[in-house]
């Protein structure tokens, strides 16, 4: 699965409450592709985007990268469970 995320630009508005999303992360997949939509209003607190969300407001000299890189893979998953589909790490040692 090839993902691309888009953070600067022309950013979509949020599927759930229209305002313009922090960051678009479109996965593509052998039947198509998939957009999530990481919200400033929507996924503010203590969840898989919250966190993320919140890692990405520090400043990049503070910002342990795989801090980061873990909570964009935790959101990521969950969008993706939402969506009725599983994420499966490639260093998963059952896959």
């Amino acid at each position: 699965m090839d993902v691309e995320v888009i953070i600067n630009g022309e950013l979509p508005s949020c599927s759930r409450c229209e305002r313009t999303v922090a960051l678009l992360a479109r996965l593509t997949t052998p039947d198509g592709s998939i957009d999530l939509h990481l919200c400033w209003t929507c996924d503010t607190g203590p969840t898989a985007g919250g966190r993320l969300l919140a890692a990405m407001t520090l400043p990049n000299d503070i910002r342990p990268a795989d801090l980061f890189k873990e909570f964009a893979l935790d959101w990521v998953s969950t969008g993706l469970d939402a969506q009725g589909w599983q994420y499966v790490r490639r260093d998963d040692p059952r896959h």
